[in-house]
């Protein structure tokens, strides 16, 4: 009889001990699960911080490619404003001739009077030799465009010159086309990189109340700039270009005739 209750305990231990062995391995399996399923997800955020990590790189090597190629391109145009002021060294110390470089826009800027006689849309000789050594400077430039604006104060044309000029900005891109066919023809400048826009008296950059200011505002800028940048949109249509003269001429002008 006690051996009987003794085996019966046994079964019982042994049923008891298989039954935790068996709720053990499931939840053990079910947590595996669980591990893996984490893993799975953890590995997925994980390669997706790769591709971003990736995609930042990239992006970063872009930018600081795209740095070196504006220096590089900043210091070819610092050689370009050096040959400009070894140029004209003579005009930019008698104060009718300004050169400027900002980052990677340079302007040459010049006074009516060094190229034009008043009245006039033709290159005087004079004029034509500054033209040259702008030239000469500029052969080297293959990676700019080359804007040449015409600006004029604010004074009304007279009666005479209106039949040729409607308005100074006519005249303004008058001026500007002739100087474009200069670099063109004799300065042998590419025609592809070379723009005129007349500007006429709106964008002046001192006041028209005096003599001195007019003067500034009746000029001719040389502009390079990157090729890629739109044509200024504020140009007349420009007038007929006069021939390139080999003498200065000039149109007859009433005595109110202002000097532009």
């Amino acid at each position: 009889m006690n051996r009987t209750l003794w085996i019966s305990g046994l079964g019982l231990v042994i049923g008891l001990s298989g039954c935790v062995s068996t709720g053990t391995y499931q939840k053990a399996q079910a947590q595996t699960t669980m591990c893996l399923s984490d893993k799975q997800a953890l590995a997925q955020k994980l390669d997706a911080a790769d591709q971003q990590l990736d995609a930042v790189s990239k992006e970063k090597a872009a930018i600081e490619e795209a740095a070196r190629d504006k220096d590089t391109e900043i210091s070819k145009l610092k050689g370009t404003y050096d040959d400009l002021v070894g140029n004209l060294k003579n005009e930019i110390a008698n104060g009718q001739i300004q050169v400027t470089q900002l980052k990677d826009k340079l302007t040459v800027n010049m006074v009516e009077k060094i190229l034009f006689n008043s009245g006039s849309a033709q290159v005087k000789p004079e004029g034509m030799k500054v033209l040259d050594r702008v030239a000469d400077a500029l052969k080297k430039v293959q990676d700019k465009a080359i804007r040449v604006e015409g600006y004029t104060d604010n004074v009304p044309l007279s009666p005479k010159l209106r039949d040729m000029w409607p308005t100074n900005w006519e005249l303004s891109a008058s001026r500007a086309t002739t100087v474009v066919r200069y670099l063109q023809e004799k300065g042998g400048l590419d025609p592809d990189h070379l723009i005129a826009a007349g500007f006429g008296q709106y964008h002046p950059v001192a006041a028209n109340d005096t003599p001195e200011g007019r003067a500034q505002n009746r000029r001719i800028d040389i502009v390079l700039v990157p090729l890629d940048l739109p044509n200024p949109a504020a140009s007349a249509a420009p007038a007929a270009a006069a021939p390139i003269p080999t003498a200065p001429t000039q149109a007859p002008a009433s005595p109110d005739t202002p000097a532009q």
